[in-house]
């Protein structure tokens, strides 16, 4: 999640000058006449606490008797938050349409923000094409308690080739579940920055890809979507600048891929589940990682890489153990939600999460994850 400047820098932004020596934890101190007070041109603090999602989309509005939808233009159906006399405007009208969505488990309704006729004119620029390390993964079957996904990541030889990227699909068998893990890849300064994802391991037969070999795990790392023109920072994903993708790819791949042409290295914690808590998040994390996005934004502290694990969490947890997302209307988030670090403290102060396990790097690339 944050490569070339910490995440210091982006909390910095959103806090007094006087609290930016004090310890993370202090920032929930702070209420929205505090957070008002700063100078924040880019930083976009939502009005309302619930919706965290932004989206810029193409389609066409249709107003029926349950309300307004957009539908977009690659076939896909959203619910409108919007007046009918504003729909009646623009119905069965091409629009482009700024809105947000609670989260990204929750799109069935879309808060609009601005919408206007939409008329592509013969000179409209194309955007450059993905960087091709990440592909939207896609949910081919789901029956007889088995899901087949494509779009995973892999790699046939021990060592990736940079910029050479391998693709299969993966048949996965929820329970026959072995544990989940929450991995922490440090970026320099160590102490501040990091980018975390989820692997689940299998007992023999639950993870097996299309030509019959069964990887050690499966990792689930949702990202910055960028094209080919664009680099992540962290200040520009305080913006509309990229989107987002939630990727599947083989534990194998992704860890010697971080070790060989990264330089860096992964450290998993077990997330303190029981059986049927692991399979149900399984299952609901390949459901969302298949969700087509396009139009949907990152954002470094509403919709990251962090956060939307705890969403995940959230929808196998009983709502007591549940972890809160907000702190009070005006906040950016609840920093022990959404930056890596603090979120693995509070997890593990809540008893989901337990201690680090064997550091993974050159000499323990090829340890197995229990």
């Amino acid at each position: 999640m944050l490569k070339n400047l910490s995440f210091l820098v982006v909390i910095a932004l959103a806090v007094p000058a006087a609290a930016q020596n004090m310890d993370f934890s202090a920032l929930e101190g702070f209420d929205a006449s505090q957070i008002r007070e700063q100078q924040l041109p880019d930083l976009q603090l939502p009005s309302d606490k619930s919706w965290g999602v932004n989206y810029i989309l193409k389609g066409v509005v249709s107003l029926t008797e349950a309300g307004p939808f957009l539908n977009t233009m690659d076939g896909r159906l959203f619910k409108l938050d919007l007046s009918d006399r504003k729909a009646r405007r623009f119905d069965g009208k091409a629009v482009i349409v700024e809105a947000q969505a609670k989260q990204a488990d929750d799109l069935g309704l879309l808060k609009v923000k601005e919408i206007s006729e939409y008329e592509p004119s013969a000179d409209e620029i194309v955007p450059a094409p993905y960087q091709p390390r990440r592909r939207t993964a896609t949910m081919i079957e789901a029956k007889d308690g088995r899901l087949v996904m494509g779009n995973v990541r892999m790699s046939s030889s021990k060592v990736p080739q940079v910029d050479t990227y391998e693709w299969t699909t993966m048949t996965v068998r929820p329970e026959l579940i072995k544990n989940v893990y929450l991995i922490k890849k440090p970026f320099k300064p160590e102490i501040v920055a990091a980018h975390s994802f989820l692997v689940f391991t299998f007992e023999r037969g639950g993870l097996v890809d299309a030509n019959g070999h069964q990887p050690m795990a499966l990792a689930l790392s949702i990202e910055g979507k960028t094209r080919v023109d664009q680099s992540f920072s962290p200040l520009t994903g305080l913006k509309r600048s990229f989107g987002i993708n939630w990727s599947l790819s083989t534990w194998e791949e992704y860890a010697a891929r971080t070790i060989h042409e990264e330089k860096g290295h992964l450290v998993p914690y077990p997330v303190l589940l029981d059986h049927a808590q692991k399979a149900a998040l399984l299952r609901e994390s390949m459901k969302q990682a298949a969700v087509d996005r396009e139009g949907e934004f990152y954002h470094t502290i509403k919709n990251n890489c962090t956060n939307n694990l705890l969403i995940l969490m959230n929808r196998v947890l009983p709502k007591e153990r549940q972890i809160k997302l907000w702190t009070i209307p005006y906040m950016v988030y609840n920093v022990k939600a959404t930056m890596p670090l603090m979120v693995i403290k509070n997890l593990q102060k809540k008893g989901l999460l337990g201690a680090e396990t064997t550091d993974i790097n050159a000499n323990t690339l090829h340890t197995v994850l229990p």
